[in-house]
């Protein structure tokens, strides 16, 4: 399967972040049965007392993650939802760490259609 730059992510603490953005993501490979679906940019960039880096994630591992969410909440329709959980879980451990969609749009934009039919 191909990786895809997910999310992209701007960070005052790197160890903490990372280690809690393992974490959730974990879990998601939990929900889903899944192995080996997400992996971090090999080298984070470090400018003004932030570092930069980039989440990819296998085209398969987040399609099955949002199907997984949709059976559960028919409301899910694309990845926005997992961009609010990861978010929400930085939130709670006190996190200053800011992520967003890499490019600022969702990659699975119109997926749902496929996922209603």
């Amino acid at each position: 399967m191909t990786w895809v730059s997910l999310f992209y992510v701007s960070s005052q603490d790197f160890d903490g972040d990372v280690k809690s953005l393992k974490t959730v993501f974990s879990m998601f490979e939990k929900q889903i049965h899944q192995k080996n679906g997400f992996r971090f940019s090999p080298k984070a960039e470090f400018a003004m007392g932030w570092y930069f880096y980039t989440i990819y994630v296998k085209i398969g591992f987040i399609k099955k993650l949002v199907e997984h969410n949709h059976t559960h909440d028919p409301k899910v329709k694309n990845e926005k939802v997992i961009l609010k959980i990861v978010q929400d879980y930085l939130k709670m451990k006190k996190s200053k760490a800011r992520i967003k969609f890499d490019g600022d749009k969702p990659t699975l934009g119109g997926y749902y259609h496929w996922l209603l039919r």
